[in-house]
């Protein structure tokens, strides 16, 4: 018991590091315009995404695809955000 939730910590902080990074890109290439608010939303995507593979697949590969899609996913909803702010700047006149 105490092994599987020493493995499922170390887990869970390698998805929140993971969701991290995406947001400190932004942070840097935008002179710290990433906005705060999202840091949150970032971590809890690298984590839903690191844990929603291990549903799909159970084996060693779905472990590495697990942290890959917990990098893709805040990589994913930072885009998101940056493209809709850009969009809305545009479409003001």
């Amino acid at each position: 018991m105490l092994f599987n939730a020493l493995f499922i910590t170390l887990y869970v902080l390698g998805w929140l590091a993971l969701g991290f990074l995406p947001w400190l890109a932004l942070s840097v290439a935008t002179r710290g315009n990433a906005g705060m608010r999202y840091l949150p939303a970032s971590l809890a995507a690298g984590v839903l995404g690191g844990l929603f593979v291990p549903f799909i697949r159970d084996d060693g590969l779905g472990l590495i695809l697990s942290f890959v899609v917990a990098l893709a996913f805040p990589t994913l909803l930072l885009t998101a955000q940056r493209a809709s702010r850009r969009w809305q700047a545009g479409t003001r006149g």
